[in-house]
């Protein structure tokens, strides 16, 4: 018997025509690790309660946009990833915090970065459980149940 590997399939009902690519099992690891991960980052999972808590939440940050980039150069080695778009987007939004946080002090612009953190968190969040239900690609529950119930 021979095997094969379906990289594409397409669906023709009457008035219909769908069409889906399917992912590379490299692109689903690393769309998972990228979920996985983000469920145990600091600025996205507590809140900044004093300007050591804000300082350990901009470290999280950082460390979050060093392994995207990682992640980004992986997805890159695949012909056209349909994940590069996600990367690219919270790429850019933690670029946006980064700015802003660049020009403040963490002891007395605490306030201040801990609004910008929650936007921060909301888009970051809001894109991966937009992203996950379009692809249908299971999450970790409980990152987005912290949106449903505003616990951050």
């Amino acid at each position: 018997m021979k095997s094969f590997k379906l990289e594409s399939l397409s669906v023709k009902l009457p008035f219909l025509n769908v069409n889906f690519k399917i992912a590379d099992d490299i692109e689903k690891e690393i769309i998972n690790e990228i979920l996985i991960r983000a469920a145990d980052k600091r600025f996205l999972t507590s809140w900044q309660c004093c300007s050591s808590c804000t300082q350990h939440a901009i470290d999280s940050v950082l460390e979050y946009r060093k392994f995207l980039i990682d992640q980004k150069v992986k997805l890159s080695k695949i012909k056209k990833s349909q994940f590069i778009k996600i990367v690219d987007y919270l790429l850019e939004e933690i670029r946006k915090f980064l700015s802003i946080s660049e020009k403040c002090d963490v002891h007395r612009d605490q306030k201040h970065l801990s609004i910008q953190l929650e936007t921060l968190r909301n888009n970051v969040l809001n894109a991966l459980y937009k992203f996950c239900n379009d692809t249908k690609i299971d999450y970790p529950k409980d990152l987005f149940a912290m949106m449903k119930n505003k616990n951050f």
